[in-house]
């Protein structure tokens, strides 16, 4: 044997870290965001048609109650920032980008090495982003005005961008 030590095995040239690609610039950035924002309202919309219908079905009043109709009219005016976080956060966990990022070619890395985006960045980054909207019109108003701090950035990276260590670079 050899002295208790583990056998060599073959040694592996070092994989090189992949170049980033280009920053994605502010348009298509934006034209990703409102092809999300209209399939996260198309879901919404189905979501509460089908929650709607079941209340109407299973309580045998399609009129429901005023206390159901508080509970809807709150989610509609406050709920909207939990379900872009979810929708940003699944998809940028899962594939590093989201459906309308794909759409136009688009993609969300770790700007530090270009690798897929970790738990944490991408929590930070859809927190910061998204949950701001959960207070109606204001909240859209700071997201706004977060993601055109990526005009004063010599890596194109909005605040939530720079927050959670990524940059967002175009896949083709």
């Amino acid at each position: 044997m050899n002295g208790g030590r583990a056998p060599e095995g073959p040694s592996y040239p070092a994989v090189p870290r992949r170049k980033p690609g280009r920053p994605a610039g502010f348009g298509l950035r934006l034209t990703a965001r409102l092809i999300d924002y209209l399939l996260a309202a198309i879901a919404a919309f189905l979501f509460f048609m089908l929650m709607a219908g079941l209340v109407a079905v299973l309580t045998r009043n399609p009129d429901g109650t005023d206390g159901e109709a508080n509970v809807w009219i709150f989610l509609f005016f406050f709920g909207w920032g939990v379900l872009l976080f979810f929708y940003d956060w699944l998809y940028l966990v899962t594939w590093g980008r989201t459906l309308g990022k794909m759409m136009v070619g688009i993609k969300v890395i770790d700007a530090g090495g270009g690798e897929r985006l970790g738990q944490k960045q991408a929590v930070v980054r859809s927190s910061l982003f998204c949950l701001p909207q959960t207070l109606p019109c204001l909240g859209n108003i700071i997201s706004l005005g977060l993601a055109m701090g990526m005009l004063n950035d010599d890596r194109e990276r909005a605040v939530h961008d720079r927050a959670a260590d990524t940059l967002v670079v175009k896949t083709r």
